[in-house]
């Protein structure tokens, strides 16, 4: 019975272009064991999908939308031995550069159309009629540089007469909401602050919540394809809160589900937070700020 795993010398698997990951593929074995290979490869990749309503939309598109190498790396770490009983190390070494055209790595995330992933695999290859020992981990990439986020405040104050997405300024209540949000470009690892106050509502309120959305577009020669998915959605106020009470506006954004802000020519990442307040009637109320997101 063997075993193969893939140890990093950097626990947290956090990296940045330009450095270099070290770590040893590590096998263990019961008997001596004879491989004809041991070899590592480490790619990175930008997943693109549509979605189901667009691939009929735009079926010339569905083809040309492949993935994009970001970054690879591959390397024969021992050739043709036994690895006697015990424990055997094969340290490695893996430079983190852009592969080709590409211009910069891309920070890992996770959407629903589109993905970004750095994975290292190994592969013991054993002779005839033995099987194959492989082990892959992922890697995540963040920026080391980068757009910083300068506070640009946002003031805003919804009524009726500011929704623009209703069908008739009758089905919507009387009502009148003012906040701000502190700035609409912000920090990753920094929450979103702001407040809200409710000055007047006609109909009680149920519950007021914050909404962090992802727009995904990606794009080829052939058209492309828009999508806004939920991310998160906080609950800020419960029940028919007080008039005139300041309520505070705090977020933190997921690791992973939410990246600085990507526009590339073959796909976009963008944000936006969502201010939703749910009357006891069921009636919705929604108003929109696009944000733009750093990582300092």
């Amino acid at each position: 019975m063997a075993t193969i795993e893939i140890k990093l010398n950097r626990p947290n698997k956090v990296y940045h272009e330009g450095e270099t990951v070290t770590g040893a593929i590590i096998v263990e074995s019961k008997t001596s064991l004879a491989y004809q290979s041991v070899s590592l490869i480490a790619e990175g990749v930008a997943a693109l999908t549509l979605s189901a309503k667009s691939v009929g939309r735009l079926e010339s598109m569905y083809n040309s939308v492949k993935p994009i190498s970001l970054f690879g790396h591959s390397i024969e770490l021992a050739r043709q031995g036994k690895i006697p009983a015990g424990t055997k190390s094969f340290p490695f070494e893996i430079p983190l550069k852009p592969h080709g055209s590409i211009k910069w790595l891309l920070e890992t995330y996770r959407g629903v159309y589109i993905s970004v992933q750095y994975n290292i695999k190994c592969l013991l290859k054993r002779p005839l009629l033995n099987k194959d020992l492989t082990k892959e981990t992922e890697i995540y990439i963040e920026y080391k540089s980068g757009d910083r986020a300068n506070n640009k405040p946002i003031k805003f104050n919804i009524n009726p007469n500011s929704i623009k997405n209703a069908n008739s300024q009758a089905e919507i209540p009387r009502f009148s909401v003012r906040g701000r949000l502190d700035s609409s470009v912000c920090c990753l690892t920094k929450p979103m602050t702001g407040e809200l106050v409710v000055e007047a509502s006609e109909n009680p309120i149920r519950s007021i919540e914050l909404q962090l959305m992802r727009v995904e577009t990606v794009g080829s020669p052939d058209g492309f394809a828009k999508e806004a998915t939920e991310i998160q959605n906080i609950e800020i106020g419960c029940g028919d809160v007080c008039r005139g009470l300041s309520i505070p506006i705090f977020m933190i954004f997921p690791r992973m589900f939410a990246c600085p802000t990507v526009d590339t020519p073959n796909f976009k990442i963008e944000f936006e937070l969502n201010i939703v307040i749910v009357f006891e009637d069921d009636r919705m109320i929604s108003e929109n700020f696009p944000i733009k997101l750093t990582r300092f």
